[in-house]
């Protein structure tokens, strides 16, 4: 397989090594992983599809040792699971010079994403392309100290990376909805959002629901992922 794809569905779960602990799920030829952040503000999951390994379900505990390890291996890869008693152990890679062997963690220690049975009423749809990803990035990294940013809407629908109501440093960008009703101003955790577009400006669907009721959606697709955030309202 090309090893890009599958670095490709690590990146869009990891988001820069916010996220270390996952399960990896796989059925019907589809890798796929459900993961939750260690403060518990953000949740997610991420599709691969064409993944053609046999049904099973392991645990990856350091994604970021095995990014590296993947690192070394050329762009043409075969991958394959070494199962003691049909028990997923570890993982197997190989290219034309380099092999490597990833051991592979048991589920009971690994966190569970917890299950979202009901959701709030969507207030604002947010078009994300790849100008709203670049503007977002370059702001971000301008107030790069600045940890969240604020949806508001009335006439117009901002983002606003910064403290929105007080006399600080901060930078407001127009964005463009799909549909939008009024609604006061609800913070996010900014850190999140940046490493998340980041890492899906592949997409070529994309978009922000948000909810007054405390809720920001984030959903990607194109021909090989399909990827699901979900920020909690932080407290400013």
């Amino acid at each position: 397989m090309n090893k890009q794809k599958l670095t490709g569905f690590i990146e869009k779960y990891s988001l820069g090594n916010t996220i270390e602990s996952v399960p990896w799920s796989i059925k019907n030829n589809t890798l796929a992983t459900d993961f939750v952040s260690d403060d518990r503000t953000l949740l997610g999951n991420v599709k691969l599809n064409s993944f053609e390994i046999d049904d099973t379900e392991f645990g990856i505990y350091n994604t970021t040792q095995l990014q590296k390890m993947i690192s070394v291996l050329g762009s043409d890869v075969k991958v394959n699971l070494k199962k003691v008693d049909k028990r997923a152990i570890a993982i197997d890679m190989t290219d034309d010079e380099v092999s490597l062997n990833y051991m592979l963690a048991d589920l009971d220690i690994i966190p569970r994403a917890p299950k979202l049975k009901t959701l709030p009423d969507t207030t604002v749809v947010i078009k994300i392309d790849n100008d709203f990803i670049t503007k977002f990035v370059r702001a971000k990294n301008a107030l790069s100290e600045s940890d969240n940013f604020t949806v508001i809407s009335n006439n117009i629908t901002q983002i606003i990376i910064g403290e929105s109501d007080s006399n600080t440093n901060k930078i407001n960008i127009n964005v463009k909805t799909e549909s939008s009703k009024p609604m006061s101003a609800i913070s996010f955790n900014a850190n999140y959002l940046k490493e998340i577009l980041a890492a899906n400006r592949d997409h070529t669907s994309g978009k922000m629901e948000v909810c007054a009721g405390g809720l920001a959606i984030l959903t990607f697709s194109n021909a090989d992922y399909t990827s699901k955030y979900y920020l909690v309202q932080t407290n400013v």
